[in-house]
């Protein structure tokens, strides 16, 4: 058992260079670049689904803009011998009707044609920026690649000691250390700390304590690390 709890010491040595290179500046600024990618993907689907509405919306208002004129030239053409005093009133009232209804659509249309020229230029902006992103990643992958070669000899040293102990573990014990730890589970044995799981920190309940101190290694029942009581 001593001996798999030396090679998990070790393997915490490579996490912690794991994480320096996980947690150096480049590798930050790398995570944030692929946030802003993500994002404007996400705006782009958005600025996209604005556009398709603006297209058939304005398909919409272009036939409804062409029937009224329709109705207009109609009303024009009307002969004038047929209007009397009796239709006077009404063929004002449609003219003027007509008249309003193109007046609110060509507005309708003229908004719509200026959100479709917002959208245009939203969208190269966020198309120049990502471009930008895009160049800057590549530094950023350069760092990250710097900072892992700086770190590898290190982690090159700990596993070729892990290497030498792996022979001299109980075989039974190191496979179940190596399974766990594979799984995501790690470190895979930790100290029960008062009433709290070493590795979860969640309170125990009294029962488990008790089986603990009998059993003196339990899994624990919130994250399935195993809790050792003694170091």
């Amino acid at each position: 058992m001593k001996t798999v709890l030396e090679i998990q010491k070790l393997d915490r040595q490579i996490k912690a260079l794991e994480r320096e290179v996980d947690k150096c500046p480049a590798s930050i600024d790398f995570k944030n670049y692929k946030k802003v990618l993500q994002e404007g993907k996400a705006r782009f689907e958005k600025l996209e689904a604005q556009a398709s509405e603006i297209i058939k919306n304005y398909e919409i208002a272009m036939n409804k803009f062409s029937k009224m004129r329709g109705d207009s030239d109609i009303l024009k053409k009307r002969n004038s011998s047929s209007i009397n005093l009796e239709n006077a009133q009404t063929l004002v009232a449609d003219a003027n009707s007509i008249v309003g209804e193109l007046s609110e659509e060509n507005r309708r249309v003229e908004d719509l044609v200026r959100r479709a020229e917002e959208i245009v230029r939203k969208s190269a902006d966020l198309s120049n920026k990502l471009t930008e992103a895009k160049m800057r990643s590549n530094t950023f992958k350069a760092r990250i690649e710097a900072k892992k070669q700086e770190v590898a000899p290190k982690i090159a040293e700990i596993e070729a000691k892990i290497a030498a102990l792996e022979p001299k573990a109980d075989k039974e014990k190191l496979t179940k250390y190596k399974k766990m730890k594979e799984s995501g589970i790690f470190p895979v044995y930790v100290n029960l700390e008062d009433v709290f799981c070493g590795g979860c920190k969640v309170e125990l309940s009294l029962n488990f304590i008790e089986k603990l101190k009998n059993a003196k290694m339990l899994t624990c029942e919130h994250c399935g690390r195993i809790i050792m009581l003694d170091k």
